[in-house]
């Protein structure tokens, strides 16, 4: 065997090569943890825009938004004041899937509760009650989220009345 002989320089080449390895792998490791924190941040923000929205109603009306929304859901009739909160209800939500959609877009929202999300406004758009203030505010955002959430036509919509 031939004995080998490394110089001085090689080594210090090769100790700056693994240092600089080292770092990008700690980089790397870093900017997965700040992706993380910041998925968890925009669900923080989401829930609070929503208890926000229900206290709201509490603060606001004889019964809860869960009681609104369930005749709604029915196509029950509602009165004044729970129609008002209805379409209200319906216009924030748009917004926040407006917001929602950026975020999906930029990779800051998972597949799967994006996927929930967009099931989520699909339904509400359907929904009698409330499809005329879905559509009204959809037609101030991007085509392509027009487009996702494809709002059924009025017709579809029959009169019953259940007290």
């Amino acid at each position: 065997m031939k004995n080998v002989r490394v110089n001085f320089d090689t080594w210090i080449q090769l100790l700056g090569m693994t240092g600089v390895l080292g770092g990008l792998i700690f980089v790397g490791l870093e900017m997965r943890q700040s992706q993380q924190i910041a998925l968890a941040a925009q669900q923080q923000a989401r829930t609070e825009i929503f208890t926000g929205i229900v206290n709201s109603v509490n603060e606001s009306s004889e019964v809860s938004l869960y009681q609104i929304l369930k005749k709604v859901t029915e196509n029950a009739s509602l009165t004044a004041s729970e129609e008002k909160i209805a379409e209200n209800y319906a216009l924030q939500t748009v917004w926040i899937f407006e917001n929602d959609f950026i975020q999906y877009k930029a990779g800051l929202i998972d597949e799967n509760v994006w996927l929930a999300k967009l099931a989520s406004v699909r339904g509400i758009a359907s929904m009698c009650h409330i499809r005329d203030a879905v559509e009204y505010l959809l037609q101030f955002t991007t085509a392509e989220l027009g487009n996702l959430v494809d709002v059924p036509p009025k017709s579809t919509c029959e009169e019953k009345v259940i007290n």
